[in-house]
């Protein structure tokens, strides 16, 4: 009977609303990418109508859910096509349909949310629309309701919209002390915005909310807000309208108010950067738990079991079994008991757990602690930002910090590939596939200027002038304040694939060859990191650790890439190699063979036998870290060096 009650609830639910508002046939058309052609007037009538026919609150609650997830995934979809009249449309039927006349439903945990998730929507599409002062209304109503449900997941993007919309209003505001007081609201909003991700980060994660995809989405706060507090210390007292250039610029050393900017703005990018990177390296292989009572341990699984429970009751995914033996109500109340218990438990686990306390708020660095942690007199830190429409280089010794703003990011890439290209000149470049024979050239490798034959002075023109553009580029407005200096290089988007050493810090003299050219490595020794916090990490890490391995470096070099190679002639024949040596010695010739077949035309057969690449030995990687490892050994420091055949095929280095 009451599987047949609910069939009759479903089908005259459906009946009305296809007669009212045409939903059984727009959600038919949801893979179609069909539109809705409700109008936003007529949606609390029919959601209404929905709840008063079906029997019972769940179905209305189920039956809500359905219709608002496909509005809202369609105003999604029109708005990423750019129908922005269109996408306003669905998402506007959301906020009516959680708004309206339903005194039970509306109340409920899935409906706030998804009332948050209009909202903001709608800010979105203000936005866009380059409507700022309504932007930042919407905005400001999503917050309001995700800080009154406690939902941080939901309040972030909220309140980083309010920060652009008001930033955005801001520069075409034309009243200055107006001007002015939006832009500290706009860095008040993004600092609320990062504040909220951090709280996210730290473990009050509900069960319908994923950290992984959440870290995912919030590179964009951390790069608007140390943007616009960057704009803000370029621009000076003297600027009316911070954040309207994108002109290349360069401060001197800075100090009283902007230098308060600047280093609030790296300390921004520094959380941003190095937040996910610290989590990998604190977690990975790490026992968290260890030192936790196992009773809190089963608390927290329980509680989270019990939230998808209650979460699949609500919205019917449990579709066997009886139904609910609670109300909606009492289920919502239960929900947020769960949650709030969540909440406590998490808290109690990070104080029986150090380890775990450490690993989950370990603080980025500000200005200071990277002066006193990371740097020494003879050391600056360069670290970028790319954006879109501007990118930012600020340079930091323990005297001072200078802040530049550099092209946007296509400029930057633009030059980036073009240094590359010119890396290994084009009439020198070899296909893998031209590698035939190892016994045709028993070595591999370039001779630019050596073996007394003079270099191309076309190759050296070319690769010269590339390497300076991208030198003057990224390099030289910070140049002033490091001088010599050891560089401490973070770089971001393209410039994490440049060789920074091989740079060219001025135009080339007539008849200069390659070794002759003025690179940065003959003047500055560089260093890369993914981020100043790391670098202070790991050294905290070593100093924890007793020192024990402090200093230690692993070299593996001159691998063995052809059975044909006499160092190969004592290896196990095909018979004698386990299951884990076959495997991998058939995933390196996979890799190869496509590699091999990549460089070839469209439509031509692929290679096989003698036909495929062959890796040519690298010997001169052998002598390379034999002498690494003599330095290392000179500096007191220990240096494991794998170079035999036995080592290179061990089961501990997994090659």
């Amino acid at each position: 009977d009451q599987l047949k009650a609910a069939k009759n609830a479903k089908s005259g639910t459906e009946s009305k609303v296809s007669k009212a508002r045409g939903l059984g046939s727009g959600l038919r058309g949801v893979f179609g990418g069909k539109p809705s052609t409700s109008t936003p007037s007529a949606t609390v009538g029919v959601v209404s109508d929905i709840s008063s026919d079906v029997k019972g609150p769940f179905n209305a609650y189920r039956e809500t859910v359905i219709y608002t997830t496909y509005e809202l995934g369609m105003g999604r979809v029109e708005y990423l096509k750019g129908n922005l009249d269109e996408a306003k449309k669905h998402f506007q039927n959301v906020l009516d349909a959680t708004v309206g006349g339903l005194p039970l439903v509306g109340k409920l945990g899935q409906t706030r949310r998804y009332r948050t998730a209009a909202r903001t929507s709608l800010g979105d599409v203000a936005f866009r629309k380059g409507q700022y002062a309504e932007a930042a209304k919407f905005y400001d109503a999503a917050a309001k309701g995700a800080r009154e449900d406690n939902r941080l997941d939901l309040m972030w993007p909220a309140q980083r919209g309010t920060g652009k919309s008001l930033w955005s209003q801001a520069a075409s505001e034309k009243d200055q002390k107006k001007a002015a007081r939006l832009r500290e609201e706009s860095l008040t909003s993004y600092r609320q915005a990062l504040d909220t991700i951090e709280a996210v980060r730290e473990g009050s994660l509900r069960a319908d909310e994923a950290r992984t995809s959440f870290l995912a989405t919030t590179e964009d706060v951390f790069k608007e807000a140390s943007s616009a507090l960057a704009e803000m210390a370029l621009a000076g007292p003297s600027s009316a309208a911070p954040g309207t250039s994108n002109a290349p610029a360069t401060t001197p050393p800075l100090e009283g108010q902007a230098l308060d900017y600047a280093a609030e703005a790296l300390s921004v990018i520094e959380r941003g950067r190095a937040r996910s990177l610290l989590d990998m390296l604190s977690e990975s292989g790490a026992e968290i738990t260890e030192g936790v009572p196992a009773d809190l341990l089963r608390q927290k699984q329980e509680n989270q079991k019990r939230q998808q429970e209650i979460a699949a009751l609500m919205t019917g995914v449990n579709l066997g079994g009886e139904g609910p033996k609670k109300s909606l109500e009492e289920l919502q109340a239960e929900l947020d008991q769960l949650q709030n218990d969540y909440d406590s438990i998490e808290n109690q686990i990070r104080s029986a757990s150090p380890r775990y306390a450490a690993l989950t708020a370990s603080k980025p660095l500000t200005l200071e602690d990277i002066r006193q942690q990371v740097l020494d007199d003879d050391t600056a830190l360069l670290e970028y930002t790319l954006g879109d429409e501007r990118s930012y280089l600020f340079a930091v010794t323990r005297a001072g910090l200078t802040l530049s703003r550099l092209p946007g990011r296509a400029q930057i890439e633009q030059q980036a590939m073009a240094f590359r290209q010119q890396i290994i000149p084009a009439t020198l470049r070899r296909s893998l596939t031209d590698l035939v024979s190892a016994s045709a050239e028993p070595q591999r490798g370039l001779t630019l200027s050596g073996g007394g034959t003079a270099a191309d002075p076309a190759a050296v023109s070319a690769y010269a002038g590339v390497a300076n553009a991208l030198y003057k580029t990224v390099i030289e407005p910070a140049a002033p304040l490091f001088k010599n200096s050891r560089l401490l290089v973070v770089a971001d988007g393209a410039l994490n694939y440049v060789p920074f050493q091989a740079l060219v810090a001025a135009a080339p003299p007539a008849g200069a060859d390659f070794s002759t050219l003025p690179y940065l490595l003959k003047t500055n020794d560089t260093l890369f990191a993914p981020s100043a916090s790391v670098v202070a990490a790991i050294r905290q890490q070593r100093a924890s650790s007793g020192g024990s391995n402090a200093g230690g470096m692993l070299i593996v070099a001159d691998p063995v890439f052809n059975a044909s190679d006499a160092r190969a002639r004592g290896a196990k024949t095909v018979a004698q190699q386990t299951d884990g040596e076959a495997a991998r010695g058939l995933s390196f010739d996979s890799a190869l063979a496509d590699v091999s077949d990549s460089e070839k035309p469209n439509g031509a057969p692929a290679a096989t036998g003698a036909q495929r690449g062959v890796l040519v030995r690298l010997a001169g990687t052998r002598t390379e870290a034999q002498q690494i490892a003599k330095f290392a050994t000179a500096a007191g420091r220990k240096a494991d060096v794998w170079l035999s055949t036995t080592s290179c095929t061990s089961p501990r280095t997994g090659f």
